[in-house]
């Protein structure tokens, strides 16, 4: 009898392990300058502008949609977008026909809003210069239109516009953007989660986007990367019951648990792998307002806190 309940422990085990898989492609390509290995991705571009899409072998772009060229051998192809904000995609598939589904999200310009709104929903203003004249602090140009039709599109494999929206009262339409480096940061961050036994499919989220006006409401500080769409507070969560884990299985959720999850990505910090991820890595307690969690972000330096 023992051996039949370790048989089906064993069983559910290897079940709940094999719920997640990475859904890379076999293949790779660059997307306007993002090296992406999955089987979706998504950019967010202007109307109008270039999709630059490359790879190290033949690759072939199709699309109903969005208007394309092959300019070398088939290796590197460019795209226009479409001059009408939305969601278009494009269909990439290699020579042993596997297939990258790109989703090109087309912003609507924020030269179009009305004072500190865009179509009824407040977006606040974006501070003027960079700071320290860092170009990754400058305004986003425009923020992709999110609507109920829209909105739980995979953005990545594991993750959707929906858990990137603002916390923000108000309703459809909302805005958004999501800088295409966090989107992969948080699909190898995924990989290395599962890799040490806790098997998710997706992070659970704190915060992803924010508007200013929403960042300048929870009194949050101005330059915060939640606001350039390149932040993301998140948690593991395998039960689905919207807060950190018991990490530890010591009976109890608390900090130890967020330390675990904080040191998987810190201990990543000195590998190659992970150059192209470097940014901000931040521990939070469990407070009268959240739950434990972690932050990160793509600001292309390292910063602890």
């Amino acid at each position: 009898m023992k051996k039949y309940f370790l048989l089906v422990f064993i069983f559910c085990a290897i079940q709940q392990l094999s719920a997640y898989s990475d859904e890379r492609a076999g293949f790779t390509i660059t997307v306007n300058g993002e090296l992406n290995p999955y089987r979706i991705f998504s950019t967010f571009i202007m109307p109008g502008a270039e999709v630059i899409v490359s790879s190290t072998e033949a690759i072939t772009l199709k699309s109903s949609e969005v208007s394309i060229k092959s300019t070398s051998f088939n290796t590197r192809w460019r795209a226009t977008a479409p001059s009408k904000p939305g969601a278009y995609s494009m269909d990439v598939t290699n020579q042993a026909g596997k297939l990258i589904k790109v989703n090109v999200l087309v912003l609507t310009p924020l030269s179009k809003m009305s004072g500190e709104s865009l179509n009824g929903y407040r977006i606040g203003q974006y501070p003027e210069q960079p700071l320290r004249g860092n170009p990754i602090y400058n305004a986003p140009k425009g923020l992709f239109e999110v609507t109920t039709e829209n909105q739980n599109l995979m953005l990545t494999p594991h993750f959707s516009v929906r858990q990137f929206l603002c916390k923000q009262a108000g309703g459809y339409p909302k805005y958004m953007i999501v800088r295409e480096r966090l989107l992969l940061k948080l699909e190898f961050m995924l990989e290395r989660v599962n890799e040490k036994g806790y098997a998710i499919e997706t992070f659970g989220f704190i915060s992803g986007y924010r508007t200013p006006f929403y960042n300048k409401s929870i009194k949050n500080v101005q330059y915060s990367r939640h606001v350039y769409g390149g932040a993301a507070d998140i948690f593991i969560d395998q039960n689905k019951d919207g807060s950190m884990d018991d990490l530890n299985k010591d009976g109890k959720i608390d900090e130890q648990d967020v330390r675990i999850f904080y040191d998987i990505v810190d201990n990543e910090y000195t590998k190659d792998r992970y150059s192209a991820f470097v940014g901000g890595l931040g521990f939070y307690r469990k407070n009268s307002n959240h739950n434990g969690f972690i932050h990160v972000d793509v600001r292309g330096s390292k910063a602890r806190w």
